[in-house]
């Protein structure tokens, strides 16, 4: 095997070694290239195909395998995935017999190398208590991790593969007049490969115009913190648009990255500031805040649906006549009710113990086959709205519009409900009903994908799901963790963040500074701040790109966005076999797209693998390698679909 890191162009292959019988590219060796390059390492080296030689020609900048997992990044900038929930490693649930290497989860990882947690709850180190499976951990710790397991793969390299690293960055993909694709690198240098795989990531958004208005005082890339808000003293202010886990980065940055510290007075967090902390306004558009994510995120194995199946979606397309589902008309109803089981099942184990939640269980199952399930769960509603709450999916995921007074009202509001939620939050899943029933919306994401991907869904249904309706879905699943609400209420409580605006605030440049003014209160609130900040982690759109690739393969035609008409779909345009689709509606069958680019075609695309059962990620990486290597093997020369670059 050979494995060499390039920053020229790749060194000539000796001539003891045959030609090779096929060479892939991969772009971005983020979470998605390294399930890729493992599986190119995993297959080649089985028995049927070791008297083939393979070269892979990896691109990426930075080479490591981090991806945007920096490993240099402060501690308090955590993941939202607790620790024993990601691993690279690939399962057989995933890749049948084909499992390659075998290794530790992330918590097996840091555990096994001693690694404690700090008497803060974040910092990783020699001192402190134990990890815990349902820690969460400092991002830059699944940085060494991808580091880790990278290294790791390159040891096990098979003699029939060599492995060249880039680093640079392509800026574009093109067709050679033999119909191979040519890679050109930001040093001017081209390579020449079979197959490509596009796996990029989270690419960055087109430069903001430095003639707009206020654009000197607005932070447009929050990442990372510490530097993107350098400039900001603490005698300003700043209005911060998002309450999800970017806004909870940047807050963390701007407190404890400024030396602010918490301690625990009386049984309530309390924030004790440094001096350095800026003023900061926070909103967003809808007002409402997310959900933080619960402790002891393990109940015992995956969530078997009841009503919300493949089946079920294959009966309503069929009868339909294959026709696109509707959002509100066919999937909202299975996924309210599958809802309403999940939380009468973990209500009826927490009352009456384990054969209780499996015999209900089986009578739901026949109640939905009889169509008397309504009948069961209304009379659930009632055993159990005592003691567990009321539960309604539909007040939940579309709560009515608050009418509120005044900014204070609003905050208010605002502390109880982030309150409220943290007491379901600290429950966890094994006591909590209601955050049980609103984890099927995470749960059940492969049933989600099986009924929105690939135009599942019809052009409005498909519009408002990955324009508001995902919004509500990660709101509501992949909030931040408990602790950074309780870190927030503290901040509130010491002034350093307030909540005056209500939802969907108006935000303008004076001339001065930018002001906020709240559009749906009964007494109008207005503030001034110094500087702007979106933290919103939106997917890639590849029409308003900052990538150089990206923008020159829609410049020429040959990638398209997903569904035009569909203004909320901004991911490239793929076949079921990861091919991007041209302007023209032809595939390009040489090159596979996979993770977040593909955010609209597909769903929930950007993610980090996790063990227990069939992963996507890993899936579509074995998927697309297996069908690659077949074609190297065969001498298959698909239908070319692109033209040679003029």
């Amino acid at each position: 095997m050979t494995t060499s890191l390039q920053t020229t162009s790749p060194q000539t292959t000796s001539l003891r070694q045959p030609p090779p019988a096929g060479t892939v590219g991969i772009i971005g060796l983020g979470s998605r290239g390294i399930g890729v390059l493992e599986r190119l390492v995993t297959l080649a080296a089985r028995p049927e195909r070791a008297d083939r030689r393979l070269v892979v020609e990896v691109v990426d900048p930075d080479g490591t395998g981090v991806g945007i997992h920096a490993v240099d990044q402060p501690d308090h900038l955590l993941l939202n995935t607790v620790c024993a929930q990601v691993s690279l490693f690939p399962e057989e649930a995933t890749v049948g017999a084909a499992l390659g290497d075998q290794g530790p989860d992330l918590y097996e990882w840091v555990t096994a190398r001693g690694l404690k947690v700090a008497e803060d709850g974040h910092t990783l180190g020699a001192e402190g208590r134990p990890v815990r499976p349902d820690d969460y951990l400092p991002r830059r710790v699944l940085g060494e991790y991808l580091g880790w397991f990278l290294r790791r793969l390159l040891d096990r390299v098979p003699e029939n593969v060599e492995i060249r690293f880039h680093r640079a960055a392509a800026t574009s993909l093109s067709a050679a007049p033999d119909d191979s694709r040519q890679i050109t690198l930001d040093t001017g240098e081209t390579l020449r490969v079979d197959t490509v795989f596009l796996t990029t990531g989270h690419t960055p958004q087109a430069a903001p115009d430095p003639q707009a208005p206020g654009a000197s005082r607005r932070i447009h890339e929050i990442y990372p913190p510490a530097a993107a808000f350098a400039d900001v003293t603490a005698d300003q202010t700043v209005a911060l648009g998002g309450t999800g886990l970017s806004g909870m980065d940047v807050l963390a940055s701007l407190t404890l990255g400024r030396g602010g510290r918490y301690e625990a007075i009386d049984g309530d967090l309390r924030y004790l500031p440094s001096g350095r902390e800026p003023r900061i306004l926070l909103f967003s558009r809808t007002g409402i805040p997310f959900r933080a994510r619960p402790a002891a995120n393990h109940t015992g194995g995956p969530y078997r649906p009841v009503v919300f199946t493949p089946q079920a979606l294959d009966r309503l397309r069929s009868a339909g006549d294959d026709r696109p589902l509707d959002l509100h008309g066919d999937l909202l109803p299975l996924i309210r009710t599958e809802m309403r089981i999940a939380f009468h099942r973990r209500g009826a184990a927490l009352a009456r113990g384990t054969d209780a939640e499996h015999t209900l269980t089986a009578r739901l199952r026949e109640a939905a086959d009889a169509r008397t399930l309504d009948d069961e769960l209304r009379a659930l509603d009632l055993d159990h709205a005592e003691r567990f709450g009321h539960f309604d999916p539909q007040e939940l995921l579309f709560p009515d519009s608050a009418e509120f007074d005044s900014g204070d009202a609003y905050r208010k509001w605002y502390e109880q409900r982030l309150r409220s939620d943290l007491v379901e939050a600290r429950l966890g899943l094994g006591r909590s009903p209601t955050k049980v029933g609103l984890e099927v919306l995470r749960d059940l994401r492969d049933v989600v994908r099986y009924a929105v991907d690939f135009g599942g869904l019809d052009e409005n249904s498909h519009d408002e799901f990955y324009g508001s309706f995902t919004a509500t879905i990660n709101r509501s699943v992949t909030g931040p963790q408990l602790d950074r609400h309780e870190e927030l209420l503290a901040l509130l409580e010491a002034g350093i963040v307030n909540v005056p605006f209500g939802p969907a605030p108006r935000v303008e440049w004076d001339g001065t500074v930018w002001r906020i003014s709240s559009t749906r209160l009964g007494t109008v609130h207005s503030a001034p701040a110094d500087w702007l900040a979106y933290a919103t982690s939106g997917q890639p759109d590849v029409e308003a790109t900052g990538s150089p690739l990206l923008a020159d393969l829609v410049a020429s035609g040959r990638i398209r966005r997903h569904r035009p008409g569909a203004r909320s779909s901004r991911g490239v345009d793929i076949t079921a076999d990861q091919h991007p689709v041209a302007a023209d509606g032809r595939p390009d069958r040489k090159v596979r797209v996979l993770g977040p680019l593909c955010e609209g075609a597909t769903f929930y695309n950007h993610y980090v693998p996790s063990p227990g059962g069939r992963n996507r990620a890993l899936a579509d990486a074995d998927r697309c390698v297996t069908a690659v290597l077949a074609e190297l093997a065969a001498g298959t020369e698909p239908e070319t679909t692109w033209s040679p670059a003029q």
